[in-house]
């Protein structure tokens, strides 16, 4: 009988410190965090921004500043034929008129896109 009531009075004891510290500290505080939430979510948003510009930038960078289409005959001598443009600014374009010119000129030469680092078009 005796042990039963030290175990009740334990119980309500701790029912009633666990109800106070989550009345008065535990849901305040949680209340309080999840204004948080939002700057936790835009901060990630802006550093995987800020890491994706760094980062594309730093690869940009690495890029060449023109494109050539190099032309070799049918003995491996880097020729240059009148009339064909050479220099480009993207990649594509090069890609393009070397396809164009492969198909126009036919077994007679070949055409290899290669990127150019210096300051100009070559």
């Amino acid at each position: 009988m005796l042990l039963e009531s030290i175990s009740a009075i334990f119980i309500q004891s701790f029912g009633l410190t666990y109800s106070w510290l989550n009345d008065n500290l535990i849901s305040p505080f949680i209340a309080f965090t999840r204004g948080f939430e939002f700057v936790v979510i835009f901060m990630a948003a802006v550093l995987f921004f800020t890491i994706s510009v760094f980062l594309l930038l730093r690869q940009a960078n690495k890029l060449p500043k023109s494109y050539a289409v190099e032309i070799v005959d049918v003995y491996g001598q880097a020729v240059s034929i009148d009339g064909v443009r050479q220099a480009f600014a993207t990649h594509d374009a090069a890609e393009s008129y070397a396809r164009m010119y492969m198909s126009n000129f036919g077994c007679l030469y070949r055409f290899r896109v290669i990127g150019v680092t210096g300051p100009g078009k070559s």
